[in-house]
């Protein structure tokens, strides 16, 4: 029973943090197209290079978040085949 749980709370870790990976995917590409719209960072644009600072971290955090995923869905698999 204990197991079970953990796979369906694994699961949905994974689920939500994978949704949250996607979002931030689209954040850093909707950054990244903008300061690319306004000349780049290396035009001395402050708001370029702000913008690229913001899908930088925006890419990051997409990063961690599909990590934490794949580290859920492995447990949750894990879990599964040990049950079985």
């Amino acid at each position: 029973m204990r197991s079970e749980t953990l796979r369906r709370t694994a699961r949905g870790v994974a689920v939500v943090a994978a949704l949250l990976a996607v979002a931030d995917g689209f954040r850093w590409g909707n950054r990244w197209y903008v300061s690319t719209m306004f000349g780049g960072a290396r035009s001395g644009n402050d708001l370029a290079a702000e913008r690229l600072a913001g899908a930088h971290g925006a890419l990051v955090a997409c990063l961690c978040w599909l990590s934490l995923a794949i580290v859920a869905a492995v447990v949750g698999w894990q879990l599964r085949v040990v049950r079985a």
